[in-house]
């Protein structure tokens, strides 16, 4: 290959990892832009506190259902058609809005939510695994990490958005309120669309496209995965990080509204947008990090500082514990993609369904646990504080599990254990 052959392909795939990049930001800003405005494009549809929580719900059961789907898709087809199929199919999703505002029928409402769930599944499953092989494997987790570190980002901009749109929406009557929120969802759909059509028609490096020999069955891969302690370990450690994260956020507003004087609604809603504030500067810093710390030894330290916080929450309470409460947003930051890189950064040809299997795990936790609107959780909050903390604990035992593993099989350096090593496997 000549000289400008060669700096030509090295551009398209400069442009293809940019690509990629952006996909985060624009997953993050989408998510949380979506989530933002679905309570009261809700209300404004006049759906009861029963529909409500069914529609939330079926995210998660949307995220579950396309596991492995999605998973037999970047099998044949390669991680980059798990990308555009995602982005594709939480475009589409967006578009029934419109109908549902139009029509004021919930089932069109419900239907939006699954495929934006399904189309955030298929992301996860194709966007992570790619990036994590987009390189040495001695650096996937730190890769995924700073891939990961920008899906907040696009979130802080999409809860920002959302929370313009709604008071800029509330400005017309009460019969336009639902049209007056369908366009931010119409305006996603196309966004979506026509970032799956550019994905669609970037080069990516080979990786992106591999896929599997015919005659290959995905029940193999189970079978092998189902035989890896700690690969099965993983599995519940993701499945906890979720149980954890759905709790402490899903509770905060309720916990500052009940336990600490001087909090309005109004006021109470800023936890969120602190908590993800803390949750970018986390990744930021804990990113930032593994380029001296072995990414497993930092999840030992974060993991268990967000169960001393959480558990804080429950018996110190008070305003101390919304300070807990964002701290614990800052430790919890890096937890699911380092439980997610480490699980799969030794599987090679069973990443895919690797990775299906994790987001099917991390689907099941949240949608088992998305409890803000029951009634025993918001009666119990204090006690209810006290799952994340044992749910940190139990992920700190898995990243203890891991890292003596990887001491085992590498020595006393794990991978990753070295700035200059791991930057040197990068060049």
């Amino acid at each position: 290959m000549s000289s400008n052959s060669a700096q030509s392909a090295s551009k398209r795939y400069t442009l293809s990892i940019a690509l990629t990049g952006c996909a985060f930001a624009i997953w993050g800003f989408a998510q949380w832009l979506y989530g933002t405005l679905v309570s009261p494009f809700a209300a404004a549809l006049l759906l009861n506190a029963g529909e409500i929580y069914l529609a939330q719900w079926v995210l998660c059961l949307g995220y579950c259902l396309a596991a492995i789907p999605a998973a037999e898709l970047t099998r044949h087809f390669g991680y980059k058609s798990g990308v555009v199929f995602g982005f594709g199919c939480f475009g589409v999703g967006m578009f029934l809005f419109h109908p549902a505002a139009e029509q004021h029928q919930f089932y069109y409402f419900v239907a939006a939510a699954l495929l934006a769930g399904a189309g955030l599944s298929f992301l996860e499953i194709s966007a992570n695994p790619m990036i994590a092989r987009l390189g040495p494997v001695e650096t996937s987790v730190r890769r995924l990490n700073i891939a990961q570190a920008i899906i907040p980002v696009g979130g802080v901009m999409g809860f920002l958005v959302g929370a313009w749109i709604i008071q800029s929406a509330y400005k017309h009557p009460a019969t336009q309120l639902a049209q007056a929120l369908v366009q931010p969802y119409f305006a996603i759909g196309v966004v979506m669309l026509l970032f799956a059509f550019v994905v669609d028609k970037v080069e990516f490096p080979p990786i992106a496209g591999e896929r599997v020999n015919k005659g290959e069955h995905i029940s193999q891969d189970f079978a092998q995965l189902i035989s890896r302690p700690l690969f099965m370990f993983g599995l519940g450690a993701i499945l906890l990080c979720l149980v954890a994260q759905v709790i402490l956020l899903g509770l905060s507003i309720p916990y500052c509204l009940a336990f600490v004087p001087g909090y309005s609604p109004a006021s109470a809603g800023n936890i969120i947008l602190w908590s993800l504030i803390a949750c970018i500067i986390g990744r930021i810093i804990g990113t930032a990090a593994m380029y001296w710390i072995n990414p497993i030894r930092l999840l030992v330290f974060f993991s268990g500082s967000a169960a001393v916080l959480t558990a804080a929450i429950t018996f110190v309470g008070g305003q101390f514990g919304v300070i807990c409460i964002v701290g614990a947003s800052f430790f919890m930051s890096i937890l699911f993609p380092t439980i997610f890189g480490s699980s799969i950064r030794d599987l090679g040809p069973l990443t895919k369904t690797g990775s299906a299997l994790l987001i099917l795990a991390a689907g099941v936790g949240a949608g088992a646990m998305a409890i803000p609107n029951l009634g025993f959780a918001t009666a119990h909050i204090r006690v209810m504080m006290l799952l994340p903390s044992l749910c940190f604990a139990a992920i700190t035992v898995f990243a203890i599990a891991q890292h003596r593993a990887a001491a085992g099989k590498h020595g006393s350096q794990g991978p990753d254990s070295r700035a200059g090593d791991s930057t040197r496997a990068e060049k």
